[in-house]
């Protein structure tokens, strides 16, 4: 492990738990990374004010913010430095085609989730609830909703089909991506948090050696491939597990280890 000036870090179950909670002892090294001239940023699936209510939570502000997967980031002084959004007829057409199935379709624009309708009590993850019940959202996306993500709830089957019907239709323009066994997200093309972490070490002036990423899940595989240096969790898949550099418990030991290395420099 080289001198590290930027530690990319997943938020759902990286940083925090299955209760939405931030490990114990996690938040005072967290700091004390930052106090040693370090930058610890935060790349999720979740909209920007959820990283925001985080990084308040840890009492640090990040250089950057990745959220929707790499879709957008934004500085500490809120400033947009990416923002990829669904062209608008692609958008439409995807409505109009998924619904030859049976699923729930969420959409995300730069700032909310748009739901067809309530989700169930207990069933939003967010911290910040930005959510709108948007009966007529097959009318508005495209038009007055200019989507980022679509989020596709349903199972590994029917996943299965729709990404061989359509991604051949869509190819150029749209990726799906399975985010879990009951999700399914279709992002703008290109679009992951590697490329987004590539993008804010540009601006940062920061090579490989010099950047480290903490993940869990598949869509943190991009973040692995740009660091230097990875960590994943060890309730992660094997397939995640053999691409980090090594496994670890949580993310309270990742960084106590990563300090360890600065202050031995």
């Amino acid at each position: 492990m080289s001198m590290t000036n930027l530690v990319a870090c997943d938020l759902d179950g990286t940083l925090l738990d299955k209760q939405n909670r931030i490990m114990a002892g996690t938040k005072d090294v967290i700091q004390a990374f930052h106090h040693a001239g370090g930058s610890f940023m935060i790349a999720t699936g979740r909209l920007d004010h959820d990283i925001v209510y985080v990084e308040n939570q840890l009492g640090i502000a990040g250089e950057f913010r990745i959220s929707q997967n790499g879709a957008v980031i934004k500085d500490k002084e809120n400033r947009i430095l990416l923002k990829k959004e669904i062209h608008s007829d692609v958008a439409q057409k995807l409505m109009r085609d998924l619904k030859e199935w049976d699923v729930r379709i969420e959409v995300s624009d730069i700032n909310h989730r748009y739901f067809p309708s309530p989700r169930k009590e207990g069933e939003v993850a967010e911290f910040i609830d930005s959510s709108i019940i948007e009966p007529d959202l097959e009318q508005k996306v495209g038009v007055q909703i200019q989507p980022i993500i679509f989020l596709i709830f349903g199972n590994v089957g029917i996943f299965a089909e729709i990404k061989q019907r359509l991604s051949k239709k869509y190819d150029g323009y749209v990726d799906f991506i399975a985010t879990s066994p009951h999700t399914l997200e279709i992002l703008p093309h290109d679009v992951s948090k590697g490329t987004a972490l590539e993008k804010t070490m540009e601006k940062l002036k920061a090579n490989s050696k010099q950047v480290i990423a903490i993940g869990d899940s598949e869509n943190d595989l991009s973040l692995f491939d740009v660091a230097g240096y990875s960590f994943a969790m060890e309730h992660a898949s094997e397939a995640v597990k053999q691409k980090a550099t090594v496994v670890r418990t949580s993310v309270k030991a990742c960084m106590e280890e990563i300090l360890e290395q600065l202050k031995a420099k």
